[in-house]
């Protein structure tokens, strides 16, 4: 952000349902904290309310990481249905969940390195990755030591700070796949930059390239740098290619 910033861009960063400063959404049956979050419409539903309360005037090029990538589709595809927010004027997919959902790539992460795929499905499911530092660096970084001890040990502290899970990944494919501009015959899209990372562990080169063909574009693929590309060493290529397609909004 303070990249972006220096460069010109007012900048926001919005905290998803139960993340950052926002509330943890709370059960309506048992009066508890949920155990997710929110549903990929209910996420595409707030983003889309804040950038309507910024009003029609301001151009806003939304960015969205991962599994926020997906949510920063069902924006799009919700714009394009209901013809708002009409201040959207671009996008960026950062490593970003393809249309269709993970399934297949985790099937594929199966198939080509079972090892890495055990991991992760440890990783993910026991939350082991908020804890410990090589773990989390391999699966979301280039691997262990790919961080200074004390920016890995800062990432770790945030991580521990989330209590629910984003979304219900079970569930998930009831809502996929997501229109795009090369699934629907007609809407109003704007252009994307979709971002890939030579080293990402999360997202293959296939999933990269379904996101990128359903957004009539190409990839661009960043070398020596991992999933998190906001965060890895070399995280300013990453913002260069951001503010380089924010200025100039075409791919």
């Amino acid at each position: 952000m303070p990249y972006l910033s220096a460069r010109g861009f007012d900048v926001c960063a919005l905290s998803l349902r139960g993340h950052g400063t926002s509330t943890v959404p709370v059960d309506e049956e048992t009066g508890e904290r949920a155990k997710v979050a929110g549903s990929l419409q209910t996420h595409a539903d707030d983003v889309r309310t804040f950038l309507e309360s910024l009003g029609d005037d301001k151009q806003v090029v939304v960015v969205g990481h991962s599994f926020g990538g997906l949510i920063v589709q069902q924006v799009l595809a919700d714009q394009s249905t209901n013809g708002g927010p009409s201040n959207v004027v671009g996008a960026v997919l950062a490593c970003s969940v393809p249309p269709s959902g993970n399934q297949a790539m985790v099937g594929r992460i199966f198939k080509a390195a079972p090892w890495l795929s055990v991991k992760i499905t440890y990783a993910m499911i026991t939350d082991a990755f908020k804890k410990d530092a090589n773990l989390m660096q391999d699966i979301f970084f280039r691997g262990p030591g790919s961080l200074p001890d004390t920016e890995s040990l800062r990432i770790l502290e945030r991580l521990q700070e989330v209590q629910i899970r984003m979304l219900d990944v079970a569930a998930l494919p009831n809502d996929l796949p997501v229109k795009t501009p090369k699934s629907a015959a007609s809407g109003n899209w704007p252009p994307v930059l979709v971002l890939g990372a030579e080293q990402d562990s999360i997202v293959d080169s296939d999933g990269l390239r379904e996101t990128a063909d359903a957004f009539c574009t190409a990839p661009l693929t960043l070398a020596g740098i991992g999933h998190d590309v906001m965060l890895d060493a070399g995280w300013e290529t990453a913002a260069e290619a951001t503010a380089d397609f924010i200025t100039n909004r075409t791919v």
